[in-house]
């Protein structure tokens, strides 16, 4: 028996960022047969372009005013399915949403079905099993309570769905008249449940269907779910109790209104005397609140005996729409820094494939730190689920002497490895993450899932160029030492290793005495965003300016560049040299003084940034000349191909990966290293100063080959490949 065809409809008004991100999820889906309807009310921000992104692939409608009932019936109306399943456009839904609510509609006696929904922290229920009563007042039950015996007509306590989770069988909705236009918001699906199980119908509630709600703002209520307004909740309450309580008791009725207007006048007076709001506001919602409630009155009488709602149950919808999801497949990624918090080399490049990947349709999840003082959460953000977590102390200690790894390496790993079997839910088929502090070690002998290890730095390629570890004996035995004898374990379990340069693999041979298997590696060179699509070109001006950017310590060559700097102002005191990427702290001003270059912050010409946010950083490889990356070691060389991206000529140490990225006289200039490097260095910069014609050819070949070999799309591309491989040959799949 085939599934039955749904239609998801989301009622949408001045949300379009929200809006978009639910489109988004709706991608993530995996169910057969679905279309999706999308109802705009009277929208003043950039709705309408979100919906034209989309187009054809949704079905498109307009509700003319603020009313939710009158919206939900619209997009009813434009449905095509056999269910019609509600999303609010601040939700995501969990992939297996429509399958989980679908299974319950074989049973021709179910007319509804809600799943739970989880609060905009992804980790808290916001709603589970709700029983509601004839005049509107909920009572939430165990998540073990059995709604199905409520299912009779007539009952004082029925199952109630929540509007952002919840399902209908079309012929039920037909049949009862859809949503009551009285209800311009809350209760709307409350009544409608309640007329539904008057009329023979059962609402059920299906725990695994999983909807993220994101609390979006609204005309209704601020961003912190304070009410701007009161009379349309006021409105539906009094219109509730009057519609459903007052027939069998109109004395409990008229208490329970009373009681609902002293609760919210009580509620009101409680913000303004912790300065939630002001008098003014809280005048205002008291004043909403009586008007509310006689409308309500008024509402109800208006309607006299008619019982229905009001969709209109003669017009015949358009054709099934069918929606098309990503279908890819499901990829964890594991970087504890992820942009904008963090953005270093492995957090940057996360984000790009992570985003890349999810453009194309696969389902993505990055596993992420918090920032300080910041709760973990799980949240559905530009196509991707963000998990921000917090090493985990508690089970680390298996962990720690499993695999023999450091106590805080064990407790992001311990954190990492519960994490992943959370997401095994969503469809987990891909694990990638970075060598650099083996951050899901835990994970590398799990069957179910093909395990990738990217290579980027590690510490026994690092230790050469980082003396502060050797003066710190307990950190250079209990750390660095176990770091490196895990990280060569690693190398050797791992069932996939990504290299982003041919260097690479040869420094791990060297540093550990073993490479891996040439079977298992791919060679997949960094890619990154074009610095110049979209981009306001640079002011025009003179003079030259050399850019380094980089942590200001010996493996990034900060020392290097800058006794190079003196011997380029020197040589051409017109010249500009511009520091970004650290701070010009006691550390570095020692580093500056072993170099030779004690006072060059004070010289003329010379500017200390520090550590800019992305725009500025992009802003600065646009405004420069020539951009110098004298690192010691760099596994792939990242701030190279950015610079060559905002095409521009790089000057950089024939060292590690950087040797591959660039070209001699093709795109920039490489010094060989050694006790020469400064002169060198010194020398190519001035090359380039004085040959205008040389700096433009070398310009220009520097954007040529970040088109031809450097873009994100070139970059995911052999990532997507190399990810279909391991999902396809992980050894579970074998073994079945």
């Amino acid at each position: 028996m085939s599934p039955p065809r749904i239609s998801v409809v989301i009622n949408t008004c001045d949300r379009a960022a929200h809006l978009r991100e639910a489109l988004r999820g709706l991608r993530t889906l995996r169910y057969p047969a679905f279309e999706v309807v999308v109802v705009n009310g009277p929208s003043t921000d950039e709705t309408a372009a979100v919906l034209e992104e989309w187009a054809p692939g949704i079905k498109r409608a307009d509700c003319p005013e603020l009313n939710l009932s009158v919206s939900r019936n619209i997009g009813i109306a434009a449905a095509a399915g056999e269910i019609v399943a509600f999303l609010d456009d601040d939700a995501v839904p969990h992939p297996d949403w429509l399958a989980r609510l679908a299974e319950h509609y074989r049973d021709p006696r179910i007319g509804a079905v809600g799943g739970f929904t989880v609060d905009n922290t992804g980790l808290r229920w916001q709603a589970r099993k709700t029983v509601c009563d004839r005049y509107g007042n909920a009572h939430h039950v165990s998540d073990h309570f059995d709604e199905r015996p409520l299912n009779r007509p007539g009952t004082p306590f029925y199952p109630s769905l929540l509007g952002t989770n919840s399902s209908f069988r079309m012929a039920a909705l037909r049949q009862v008249g859809g949503f009551d236009h009285a209800f311009a918001y809350l209760l709307d699906e409350t009544d409608l449940c309640l007329r539904l199980v008057d009329a023979g119908w059962h609402v059920v509630y299906e725990p695994e269907a999983l909807v993220y709600h994101q609390f979006a703002a609204s005309h209704i209520r601020t961003p912190k779910r304070i009410a701007r307004t009161l009379y349309p909740s006021a409105a539906s309450k009094a219109y509730f109790i009057a519609r459903h309580g007052a027939p069998a008791n109109r004395g409990r009725a008229a208490a329970e209104l009373e009681r609902y207007r002293r609760e919210i006048l009580d509620a009101n007076a409680w913000l303004e005397q912790h300065r939630e709001i002001t008098g003014a506001h809280r005048a205002s919602l008291d004043q909403d609140l009586a008007w509310g409630l006689k409308e309500g009155e008024a509402l109800a009488r208006h309607r006299g005996g008619r019982a229905g709602g009001d969709l209109d149950a003669e017009a015949a919808p358009p054709p099934f729409h069918r929606f098309a999801p990503g279908g890819g497949l499901g990829i964890c990624m594991v970087s504890q820094g992820f942009p904008p918090r963090v953005e270093a080399g492995i957090a940057r490049w996360t984000e790009m494939v992570a985003r890349e990947l999810a453009r194309r349709g696969h389902r993505v999840h990055v596993l992420t730190g918090t920032a300080e003082d910041e709760e973990e959460s799980v949240r559905f953000e530009d196509g991707l689920w963000l998990h921000r977590m917090t090493p985990e102390a508690e089970g680390a200690e298996a962990v720690m002497l499993n695999l023999d790894l450091p106590p805080n390496i064990a407790a992001w790993n311990r954190r990492v490895w519960r994490e992943v079997q959370a997401v095994k839910g969503f469809g987990l088929d891909v694990l990638s993450f970075p060598i650099w502090d083996l951050e899901a070690a835990a994970c590398l002998g799990d069957p179910s899932i093909g395990v990738v290890m990217s290579l980027h730095t590690s510490y026994a390629m690092a230790r050469p160029h980082k003396p502060e570890w050797a003066a710190r004996p307990l950190y250079e035995h209990f750390m660095v030492r176990k770091m490196i004898a895990a990280e060569a374990r690693a190398l050797a379990a791992a069932p996939m290793v990504l290299a982003n340069s041919r260097a690479i693999l040869a420094d791990l041979q060297a540093a550990y005495g073993v490479a891996p298997d040439p079977s298992r590696v791919v060679l997949a060179p960094h890619g990154t965003e074009d610095l110049l699509e979209g981009a306001p070109p640079p002011a025009r001006r003179g003079g030259y300016r050399v850019l380094f950017v980089g942590r200001f310590e010996p493996r990034k060559g900060f020392d290097l560049a800058a006794a190079a700097a003196l011997r380029l102002l020197e040589a051409m005191p017109e010249a500009e040299m511009v520091f970004a990427g650290g701070v010009l702290d006691a550390e570095a001003e020692a580093a500056l003084a072993a170099a030779g270059a004690a006072g060059l912050a004070g010289r003329r010409g010379v500017r200390f940034l520090g550590v800019l946010d992305r725009p500025a950083l992009e802003a600065a490889y646009r405004d420069c000349d020539v951009a110098l990356v004298p690192s010691r070691y760099e596994s792939f060389g990242l701030v190279a191909i950015e610079a060559m991206s905002a095409g521009k000529p790089v000057v950089a140490l024939a060292a590690g990966g950087l040797a591959e990225v660039v070209t001699e006289g093709e795109d920039g200039l490489l010094v060989p290293d050694g006790p020469e490097a400064v002169e060198g260095i010194a020398a190519a910069l001035l090359r380039l100063g004085r040959d205008a014609a040389l700096r433009a050819r070398l310009a220009a070949g520097a954007r040529r080959s970040f088109e031809a070999k450097y873009t994100v799309k070139a970059m995911v591309d052999v990532l997507e490949a190399a990810y279909r491989r391991a999902a396809a040959t992980r050894p579970a799949r074998e073994a079945a």
